[in-house]
């Protein structure tokens, strides 16, 4: 595992290479700097041969290489890290040892597969619950059990989509419970739905990159349209469906932070604090490195991760 490295050790093993900058040094040189990923964390890396920097240079996202080099303290920062200086980088073959990069979450996915069914049992207004045993099924619900809920900023592992729905799900009914005048079969079909998308907008391939689709569109117009197209082959009510796209087109909670509307429900503000929390808690379960304290880059801020 590349967090297990240390200063002086040669390294061969599978990576996710992930391209920074290609350049030219002040010696006329060429040189190509990123991050190398894998399960056990991130490695920072350069290169300077030219063929390897050309390579790197024509690459359109992170990808999966045989990666080989000398670690050393990493001059660009301060801080003593490491970096590798990558000397081999070759396609992967089959017989590849790969296990490394493909990260799995720690929980149980059938038990969460049989709280995601409850769920949708639970919902008693006729047409909702239609229209989530309609989108949940088939090609759809394959996909929805497998993939990440990220790229790699929260649950960015297999089945990952799953556990952030059914937590969140769960958090939201939680809060519906508690205060009046909540329609909580909206907020569970809103918070089972909230992140559908996301089975076009990310592949579960190697690194999780972002679909064509999901670079153009992204996951809440995707979402919305998913939705809309099942409830309307159902003929679900108009208003009832827009009380649901409401939900799933807010639920990043501001225009800011890239939902095309606010908040204006009650129902939509559950879904969306529920869809926050869960995703900030995630954030203190991934680990990078070996301290209590630990800078978050989604947080952009140290968070603790375990007590002193």
């Amino acid at each position: 595992m590349l967090n297990d490295l240390k200063a002086g050790q040669k390294m061969c093993q599978a990576a996710l290479v992930r391209v920074q900058k290609v350049g030219t040094s002040s010696n006329g040189g060429v040189f190509a700097r990123g991050m190398l990923e894998d399960n056990g964390g991130h490695l920072a890396f350069i290169c300077f041969d030219a063929v390897l920097v050309e390579k790197m240079r024509n690459l359109e996202g992170p990808t999966a290489y045989m990666v080989g080099g000398d670690v050393d303290i990493n001059k660009f920062a301060n801080d003593m890290s490491l970096q590798l200086i990558i000397k081999r980088l070759e396609e992967l073959v089959p017989g590849d040892d790969i296990s490394n990069l493909v990260p799995h979450g720690d929980f149980d996915v059938e038990a969460y597969k049989n709280k995601l069914a409850n769920y949708i049992k639970a919902v008693r207004t006729p047409t909702l619950r239609k229209l989530l045993e309609t989108i949940f099924s088939g090609n759809t619900y394959d996909a929805f059990v497998h993939n990440p809920a990220g790229m790699k900023l929260h649950h960015a592992y297999i089945g990952g989509l799953l556990q952030h729905s059914v937590d969140v799900t769960e958090l939201a009914v939680a809060m519906a419970d508690r205060i009046e005048n909540v329609d909580k079969d909206l907020v569970i079909a809103g918070a089972l739905l909230h992140d559908i998308g996301k089975i076009k907008e990310i592949s579960a391939e190697i690194g999780f990159p972002y679909t064509n689709a999901g670079r153009f569109m992204g996951h809440i117009a995707m979402t919305s349209l998913m939705v809309q197209e099942a409830a309307l082959k159902l003929n679900m009510p108009a208003q009832r469906l827009e009380q649901l796209q409401h939900i799933l087109l807010s639920h990043h909670g501001e225009n800011e932070k890239g939902s095309p509307v606010a908040c204006a429900t009650r129902e939509a503000f559950i879904v969306h604090y529920a869809d926050e929390i869960n995703a900030v808690m995630n954030q203190f379960e991934q680990r990078e490195g070996k301290g209590a304290w630990e800078f978050n880059r989604m947080l952009g801020r140290n968070i603790l991760k375990e007590k002193l």
